[in-house]
């Protein structure tokens, strides 16, 4: 049986757009990335717009199931498309 995950103080880097009145950085209380997600009302937007490294290693899939520790940082950065 799994313990439940407890959130933990969390550094968050933000991009320009997400600022709103913020600093570039912010701490939070997370479980998950998925919780930085939903308290950032990143939602539909974020597989179009947003991109997460989680102390510095890129999260390509499965964002929202991504376990975070204490003392963690997220980094949040704009997706750019090329061609």
């Amino acid at each position: 049986m799994s313990m439940p995950q407890t959130a933990s103080r969390i550094t968050v880097r933000l991009p320009e757009p997400l600022r709103e009145g913020r600093g570039d950085v912010i701490t939070m209380n997370a479980a998950s990335l998925g919780d930085i997600i939903a308290k950032l009302d990143l939602g539909d937007d974020r597989d179009e717009l947003f991109n997460f490294a989680v102390n510095g290693d890129l999260v390509l899939h499965g964002e929202n199931d991504v376990a975070l520790k204490d003392g963690d940082e997220v980094e949040i950065v704009v997706a750019f498309a090329g061609g």
